[in-house]
């Protein structure tokens, strides 16, 4: 197995309810390192950490908790209220979160994963040597969300359309995995693209 397959660094991402977390929880149990960028945007928000410092230095104290810590609420409603202050926000912590991931790419021995919400979206595709998209019909999406999530059909029809199309993000994804049938079918995709990665 060559070294560049071994530190192979893969990216995973899809639409809501398209089986992302399936796919990273079976990784997860296969022995695989999976990280997650919301978790990572989480940690560097954390007090005393580099995103909390700027943060502040940019958003002020009214933004703090009376434990001097970033009430992730205020500043979900500063931010998704105003397109300019989201865009200061993404300009602190997108930077800060590609320097972890590339810390945390530089110690690896064996291949990884990390859920990339909006992976196409940012153009994130471009720092990873490979990208999985999951995806799966409307119908699919829309079951999911009710079963899964206690969405009606019209509300999860209108988060599921309000994100970047299926269509566009297949013209950028290295690998699309089709998922419209049982978990059994998804971990068998799986395991079928884990011995081409490793392999090849």
């Amino acid at each position: 197995m060559s070294e560049e397959k071994k530190k192979a660094w893969i990216a995973i991402s899809g639409t809501m309810a398209s089986g992302k977390s399936s796919v990273l929880a079976y990784l997860k149990r296969k022995g695989y390192p999976v990280y997650d960028c919301d978790a990572i945007n989480a940690s560097l928000q954390e007090k005393g950490e580099e995103g909390y410092e700027k943060i502040v230095e940019v958003f002020g104290h009214g933004i703090l908790n009376e434990q001097m810590e970033i009430d992730r609420k205020k500043l979900a409603v500063l931010v998704f209220s105003n397109k300019n202050e989201r865009k200061r926000l993404e300009g602190i912590m997108h930077p800060l979160i590609l320097k972890r991931l590339e810390g945390i790419r530089s110690s690896l021995k064996t291949i990884a994963f990390v859920e990339v919400p909006l992976l196409y979206e940012l153009g994130w595709e471009k720092y990873f040597d490979c990208d999985w998209l999951i995806v799966a019909n409307e119908k699919m999406l829309v079951e999911r969300c009710l079963m899964y999530r206690q969405m009606d059909e019209k509300a999860a029809l209108a988060r599921i359309q309000a994100q970047m199309s299926v269509d566009d993000k297949k013209k950028k994804a290295k690998v699309i995995i089709e998922n419209n049938e049982d978990l059994e079918s998804l971990y068998r995709k799986i395991d079928d693209l884990l011995e081409r990665s490793e392999y090849e």
